[in-house]
């Protein structure tokens, strides 16, 4: 029974863990993405 739940909880955690970062790294990515500055914005 124990074993069991030993597993559950790692293929949870495992889970949880792809969600996390799946969901994080649009975020990086959008963050770190900086586009190029029109020629009107620049002085």
């Amino acid at each position: 029974m124990k074993r069991m739940y030993f597993s559950a909880l790692t293929a949870l955690f495992t889970v949880l863990l792809f969600v996390a970062t799946v969901s994080i790294k649009p975020a990086c990515v959008s963050l770190f993405y900086q586009p190029e500055i029109p020629r009107g914005l620049k002085k």
